[in-house]
C-alpha cells in the first residue's frame, strides 16, 4: 500500500481527513464566486468522499462498469430522479454514421445510466460524464484504486478522466435539487475509446424521442490540463486511412536474383503511391488536412517496390464526414491508378479506414448558452476562459450532431490523463461544481427553460 494522507484510513477517518484537507486551505489564492461557490465549498468533503468511492471500484475502459454505475444510481435515487439503465453493445451501431470501433475491442454489454428529473419541464438541460477509466498501467507511485491526497492534488485512476467529472456532476445535481432549481438530465456513460459503448447508443436513442434537451455540458476536462481555462466547444473530424498499392517486378535476368530485373519493366508501387497521394491532395482531400504519418515500400533497394502502403491521417471540419471522404477518396484513387499502368498491367489499389474515424461538431461560441457558461467560469475563477477547438473524437459531437443542440466540455485542472499517477486538483474540482451549478441555473432562465 502506498503511503499518503488518505491511504489506509477507514471511511469515517477518510471523511475526517477530507474535512481536514479542506480546512488546510487552498494552495491557490482566494477567488471570487458568490452563492454557487459557497454551496460547492460546503460540499467539499462529500465531493471527496464520493470520488474516493468511485475510484475504489475498477471500471477500466472495455469493462461493463456495472458496480461503479450502481454508486451513481444510488446517488441519483436519493434525489428526485427516475433512473433509466441500459446495457449497450457497440456492434448494434456498426453501420451508424457516427460509429467508431471501440478501443480496446469488446462488445460488452456496457451499463449506462440516465437520471431523468421527476418534475416535467418544457425545456431542460443535461450534463454527462464518463464512468470508464484508462487501463491500469505500470509506474504508479500510489495505489491506483485508492484516492490519495498530496497537497492540493488527489491521485487515483480516473480522478481526472473522468470520475472527478462524474462526482462533480452528481454533487452539482444535489445542490440544484436543494436550491429548488429545475433539475438537469444527468448521464453517466461509457466514453473512452470512441464513445460507441455509451455516448453513441444513448444520444442516438435520445435523438428519436421528445427529449426536450436544449443544451448539454460534458463534464470532462480539456486534455490540455489547464482545467476551466479551456472550453471545448468544437471537435475536429479525424479519419485514419491505410492506402495500399500493389505493383510488379520485371522478370529476373539472372537465376535467383530479383535485383537483376530491369527497373523499367517493373510497376513501381512506391512511385505510384506517391502519385496517388498527390492526386488525392488535389481532389478528394483538397480542403482537409493531410498527414502521411507512415510510408512503407518494397523489401530491397535493388528492385522496384512491388508493394507500398501509407498510413494517412485526415483532419477536417465543416460539412465533411469520414464516410463521405472515404467514398470520394476510394473513387478518386482507383480512377487515378488506372492512368499509371503500362498498358499491359495495372496497379491494384485499396483504401481502408483504420484507427480513428470521427465527424466534426461545433457549438456557437457566442450563443446565449455559451455566454452564460463563460460568464459563470469567469465569475467563479476570476479568469475568462478560452475556446479549445483542437480536440478530436470528443464526445460533445454526439449531442451536437444527433440532438442538434449546443454542447460544451469543461473540467478541472488535472494531469497524467493516459498513464500512471493520474491526478485532479481538489480546489478546481470544487470550482467545477460551482460552475456547473451557476451555469445550469442560468440556462434555466433562458427562454423556453
Amino acid at each position: 500500500m502506498a503511503a499518503g494522507k488518505c491511504a489506509g484510513l477507514s471511511r469515517r477517518a477518510f471523511l475526517g481527513g477530507a474535512a481536514s484537507f479542506a480546512a488546510l486551505g487552498s494552495t491557490r489564492a482566494a477567488l471570487p464566486g458568490g452563492r454557487a461557490l459557497e454551496l460547492a465549498s460546503a460540499e467539499r468533503a462529500e465531493l471527496v468522499e464520493l470520488l474516493d468511492e468511485l475510484v475504489s471500484i475498477q471500471s477500466l475502459s472495455g469493462e461493463t462498469a456495472r458496480d461503479a454505475q450502481a454508486v451513481v444510481t444510488a446517488f441519483l435515487e436519493s434525489l428526485p430522479y427516475r433512473i433509466e439503465k441500459s446495457a449497450d453493445r457497440p456492434s448494434a451501431f456498426e453501420t451508424h454514421a457516427e460509429y467508431m470501433p471501440p478501443s480496446p475491442p469488446g462488445d460488452g454489454p456496457f451499463v449506462n445510466v440516465i437520471g431523468w428529473p421527476e418534475e416535467h419541464a418544457a425545456r431542460r438541460y443535461a450534463m454527462f460524464s464518463h464512468i470508464d477509466s484508462h487501463s491500469m498501467d505500470d509506474g504508479w507511485n500510489t495505489e491506483p484504486l485508492r484516492l490519495e491526497a498530496r497537497d492540493s492534488r488527489l491521485y487515483g485512476l480516473g480522478t481526472a478522466d473522468d470520475k472527478g467529472g462524474v462526482a462533480a456532476m452528481l454533487i452539482a445535481a444535489r445542490i440544484l435539487a436543494a436550491e429548488g432549481e429545475t433539475l438537469p438530465v444527468v448521464m453517466s456513460l461509457h466514453g473512452k475509446g470512441g464513445g460507441s459503448r455509451g455516448s453513441l447508443p444513448i444520444f442516438d436513442r435520445l435523438s428519436r424521442t421528445e427529449h426536450g434537451i436544449g443544451g448539454v455540458l460534458y463534464v470532462h476536462p480539456a486534455e490540455t490540463g489547464r482545467g476551466l481555462e479551456d472550453i471545448k466547444n468544437a471537435v475536429q473530424g479525424i479519419l485514419d486511412l491505410e492506402l495500399t498499392v500493389r505493383g510488379w517486378r520485371g522478370a529476373p535476368m539472372e537465376i535467383g536474383s530479383p535485383d537483376s530485373s530491369a527497373w523499367a519493366e517493373g510497376g513501381d508501387a512506391l512511385g505510384a503511391i506517391v502519385s496517388l497521394i498527390r492526386h488525392l491532395e488535389e481532389t478528394a482531400f483538397r480542403d482537409v488536412g493531410v498527414n502521411v504519418g507512415i510510408l512503407d515500400a518494397g523489401d530491397r533497394i535493388g528492385s522496384v517496390a512491388d508493394t507500398a502502403s501509407a498510413k494517412i491521417r485526415l483532419k477536417f471540419t465543416g460539412e465533411h464526414t469520414w464516410r463521405g471522404l472515404l467514398g470520394a477518396a476510394s473513387t478518386a484513387a482507383k480512377a487515378h491508378a488506372e492512368t499509371l499502368g503500362d498498358g499491359r498491367r495495372a496497379f491494384e489499389v485499396s483504401l481502408r479506414p483504420i484507427g480513428y474515424r470521427t465527424n466534426p461538431g461545433a457549438a456557437d461560441w457566442d450563443s446565449p448558452p455559451s455566454r452564460i457558461l463563460r460568464a459563470s467560469i469567469e465569475d467563479v475563477t476570476g479568469n475568462a476562459p478560452k475556446a479549445y477547438p483542437n480536440h478530436y473524437a470528443g464526445d460533445i459531437r454526439y449531442p451536437i450532431r444527433l440532438l442538434g443542440v449546443p454542447a460544451y466540455g469543461i473540467g478541472s485542472v488535472g494531469g497524467n490523463f493516459y498513464g500512471p499517477n493520474e491526478w485532479v486538483d481538489i480546489d478546481d474540482l470544487v470550482r467545477l461544481v460551482a460552475v456547473l451549478v451557476q451555469t445550469l441555473s442560468g440556462w434555466n432562465d433562458l427562454p423556453g427553460g
